[in-house]
């Protein structure tokens, strides 16, 4: 008789185990909200490029819709510092101004920090990177991608053509702008 109840606990405890492994399984990842990237309001659409003002504070706060990525700014001074690839790249020009908006796929803060960005002109060509770091020692790192991006503020340009290419062996297509 023991050994029968002892048996039926076990597949009780059994089941119970691998209900909760599955439902656990089936459930979305916990959303890891930006811990100290701020926006301008200009900033809400994150597939427009735009100037982002380090000062004022992220509208609205939380995690950007799905499939859509995160805006972050350069915080110099990150440990083990290295390039990252670029997979996309748009800009918005708004007469003589150009920003471009570089896309790329990295971790979570603090263990992937974006650090700096690059910009290298050669006549009408323009070679953009982006470098990220750690910001702590010490620090468990989960694998969880997250699409990043961060505005890059080429400034006013003499009216003409200018291609723009990522560096550093990131993926991103070339693009040519038009300043008017």
């Amino acid at each position: 008789m023991t050994t029968i109840r002892g048996l039926a606990a076990t597949f009780i405890v059994f089941a119970l185990v691998a209900a909760g492994c599955s439902a656990a399984a089936g459930s979305p990842p916990p959303s890891v909200a930006p811990s100290s990237s701020t926006t301008s309001p200009a900033a809400t659409m994150p597939d427009d490029p735009v100037a982002a003002d380090p000062q004022s504070p992220a509208p609205g706060g939380g995690d950007p819709a799905p499939g859509q990525p995160t805006l972050v700014l350069p915080k110099p001074g990150q440990k083990n510092v290295h390039p990252v690839g670029i997979e996309q790249i748009e800009a918005r020009v708004a007469g003589r101004h150009v920003v471009l908006n570089a896309r790329w796929w990295s971790g979570v803060e603090p263990c992937s920090v974006l650090d700096s960005v690059a910009v290298k002109q050669d006549g009408r060509t323009f070679t953009i990177s982006v470098r990220e770091g750690s910001g702590a020692d010490g620090v468990a790192c989960i694998d969880i991608a997250m699409l990043k991006a961060t505005p890059i503020d080429l400034g006013d340009l003499d009216p003409g053509t200018y291609t723009i290419v990522a560096g550093d062996g990131g993926q991103a297509p070339p693009i040519t702008v038009t300043v008017g």
